[in-house]
C-alpha cells in the first residue's frame, strides 16, 4: 500500500521525507517495531486522527464482497495474511465490512514477520491447523508467492498495479493461475477445491 496510497497521502499532507525514509518507517511499523503514532511522527506529520484519515483513502477492488460471499458459501475457510499494522488493518476491514466473511486475520505487525518471510506463512499454517497443500494462496505480488509455493501451497496471482511494480522472474513464482477480476478468482479457487 505504501506506493499506491501511503506515499501520495503523505505528499498531499506536506511530508518532505525521502521515499527511502518513508519506506523504512513503514516497514518498521508493519513489523510491529513502532506504533502508528510513532510512524506519523517519523514522517513529520501530526498524529491526531491520522490513522482514520489515511485509512479512508483505501479503496476496495470491485466485486470483493461478492467473491468472499461466494467462497464462504462454498464452505471455504477464508483467512488473510497482510503486511500492515494492526491499527490500519482493523480500520480498513471494519470500514469495508470484511470481518465477517474473512474469519482469521494475520497482520505482519502482530506476527513480527512480513511476506515474503517464510515465518509469516508457517505461522499462519500452524495457527489454522492445516497442511500447506490445503491452502490456496492469492497475492498480487509475485515475490509473495515464492515461499507459499515452496511450502506446498497452491498459488494464484491477482494481477494489479503492484504486480507490475514488483516484478520477479516467472520461474521463481510459478502460479497455478493468473487472474484479473474477482469472478476469475472465484473460478480459479473453485478449480482447486
Amino acid at each position: 500500500m505504501q506506493g499506491r496510497v501511503l506515499i501520495p497521502y503523505l505528499r498531499d499532507h506536506g511530508c518532505r521525507r525521502t521515499e527511502q525514509e518513508i519506506r523504512a518507517a513503514y516497514r518498521s511499523a508493519t513489523m510491529g517495531s513502532m506504533t502508528t503514532d510513532r510512524f506519523w511522527s517519523a514522517v513529520g506529520l501530526s498524529r491526531e486522527g491520522r490513522d482514520a484519515d489515511y485509512c479512508g483513502r483505501h479503496q476496495l477492488n470491485g466485486g470483493v464482497r461478492e467473491a468472499l460471499a461466494e467462497l464462504g458459501g462454498d464452505g471455504l475457510r477464508l483467512a488473510c495474511l497482510s503486511n500492515d499494522t494492526a491499527v490500519w488493518s482493523e480500520l480498513v476491514r471494519r470500514r469495508f465490512g470484511l470481518e465477517a466473511p474473512v474469519r482469521r486475520w494475520f497482520v505482519s505487525s502482530d506476527l513480527r514477520a512480513r511476506k515474503p518471510d517464510r515465518a509469516a506463512y508457517t505461522t499462519v499454517i500452524e495457527a489454522l491447523g492445516v497442511s500447506p497443500d490445503e491452502v490456496v494462496f492469492v497475492d498480487d505480488r509475485p515475490v509473495n508467492l515464492v515461499p507459499a509455493r515452496t511450502l506446498g501451497m497452491r498459488t494464484i496471482v491477482f494481477l494489479s498495479d503492484d504486480t507490475e511494480a514488483n516484478p520477479v522472474r516467472c520461474d521463481q513464482w510459478q502460479p497455478r493461475s493468473v487472474v484479473r477480476t474477482m469472478p476469475e478468482l472465484v473460478a480459479a479457487i473453485r478449480e482447486f477445491a
